[in-house]
């Protein structure tokens, strides 16, 4: 990475961090600057403003993670017992790698803030079809009675309610259960394997004896 890319990073990050501390209005450019190990002046020369900074964040990270779930659609039949435990481990992956995006993205949708629901129709309105392949798919399996009759487009939300819960409520849940957060990777870890059980034995049908 060059050095170019590594400071409009480290700008998203500090953004990202004080966004969701402060939220958008709360904000201020020189705390950002000073976070990112950089100056005012430097944010300017690759965000234009406060409100394009945020709109980098939401929709390149955005991009992002539905490149990631695209990845896992494009085969001939979709598995749900294969996709669904890919869906749950990119998604808590890359909640991992950005812990402050859901805080910030949830206090903004809170405050009214009228930027959010504009991203969110562009966002979707370019990836939305990926949602859609997967969501067709389950209705397949469900034909097929592999998975039980459920709302596809519920379940794909459940998958996300699962995996953010643990990035939106931390700081709660790391003062009551501490010694659960005292391995942050295993506490990850553990969150997978609970989310993808609990979601696979509410889908997928019993065998019977």
């Amino acid at each position: 990475m060059s050095d170019r890319e590594n400071m409009r990073d480290r700008i998203k990050q500090a953004t990202a961090e004080v966004f969701g501390e402060r939220g958008y209005d709360g904000a201020r450019m020189q705390e950002i600057a000073d976070r990112a190990g950089a100056n005012k002046t430097m944010i300017y020369y690759y965000f234009a403003s406060k409100e394009a900074l945020f709109t980098a964040i939401f929709s390149e990270n955005f991009a992002a993670l539905f490149q990631l779930f695209n990845s896992i659609l494009q085969v001939e039949a979709v598995d749900p017992k294969v996709v669904i435990p890919q869906l749950v481990h990119l998604h808590l992956d890359f909640l991992s790698r950005n812990p402050e995006l859901p805080r910030m993205i949830i206090r903004e949708i809170q405050s009214g803030n009228p930027v959010v629901e504009k991203l969110v129709q562009s966002s979707f309105s370019r990836f939305g079809s990926q949602l859609q392949t997967l969501r067709e798919e389950m209705a397949v399996a469900i034909r097929e009675k592999r998975l039980r009759e459920v709302d596809p487009l519920q379940t794909v939300w459940n998958i996300v309610a699962l995996n953010i819960f643990i990035f939106i409520v931390r700081p709660i849940l790391s003062a009551a259960f501490p010694d659960e957060f005292a391995d942050a990777g295993r506490m990850l870890a553990e969150r997978e394997k609970a989310i993808v059980d609990l979601m696979l034995y509410g889908l997928v049908p019993r065998q019977e004896a």
